[in-house]
């Protein structure tokens, strides 16, 4: 669990204990948190995958870029 994910876990138990929250409203707060660390869990696999692909594109060797450019 990152550092955010943890400070929004606190924060939401301590709104249940000072605030009474309508039927449903803590289950719904607490669905939102887990779609947001899915999608930031999904985000950063992105981004590593990405990473990986452009780290893998052909390059031209240098004689024959050399050539194209003489």
């Amino acid at each position: 669990m990152s550092e955010h994910q943890a400070d929004d876990a606190e924060r939401l138990e301590r709104l249940r204990t000072r605030v009474e929250l309508e039927s449903g409203e803590a289950e719904w707060l607490e669905g939102l948190l887990n779609r947001l660390a899915e999608t930031e869990a999904q985000n950063k696999r992105l981004r590593e995958a990405l990473l990986k692909a452009n780290g893998r594109k052909p390059t031209m060797s240098t004689k024959l870029r050399d050539a194209l450019y003489e």
